[in-house]
């Protein structure tokens, strides 16, 4: 079975060019899958916008692929550890958890503006926490919690 090849409408090929050139300001260059040294320290934020049925789904769906290839991280609205500085992050959002939906049953891990609004920030008390909670750390000792509020015996 060989795949059909993907053929962007005129807005969206001129959307995924403007994005691509935002990111490469940034390091991260699409057209040759790689992450360069920061040009620029600004920070920016794009907005893909359209009618139902316009392909911003679809624009998304790639713009996401050829970003992890690059090595970029996705940002979700769960727990984050702690920034790195030569770490970029990218996080997609939407407006409501029925678009995030649309959006992840085509392989977009996206998340809502408010899910990542409320994701707590880094501290290294929570994050001894966490990551005792996903199984990564030994179980810390933490003076502010009880060792009641840590575990359910």
């Amino acid at each position: 079975m060989t795949g059909t090849a993907l053929t962007f409408s005129d807005d969206q090929a001129d959307a995924y060019d403007a994005i691509s050139a935002v990111l490469k300001q940034v390091g991260v260059d699409l057209e040759n899958g790689l992450m360069l040294p920061m040009a620029s320290m600004d920070t920016q934020i794009r907005a893909v916008i359209g009618k139902a049925g316009s392909g911003k789904t679809l624009l998304l769906a790639e713009l996401y692929k050829a970003l992890e290839e690059a090595g970029v991280d996705i940002v979700s609205g769960d727990w984050e550890g702690r920034k790195k500085k030569e770490r970029r992050t990218l996080a997609i959002l939407a407006p409501t958890n029925k678009a995030a939906s649309v959006l992840r049953t085509r392989g977009v891990p996206a998340t809502t503006i408010h899910r990542i609004l409320y994701t707590p920030v880094y501290d290294p008390e929570y994050e001894k926490i966490a990551e005792w909670l996903a199984g990564d750390g030994e179980r810390p000792d933490v003076e502010a919690l009880s060792v009641e509020g840590l575990t359910d015996e």
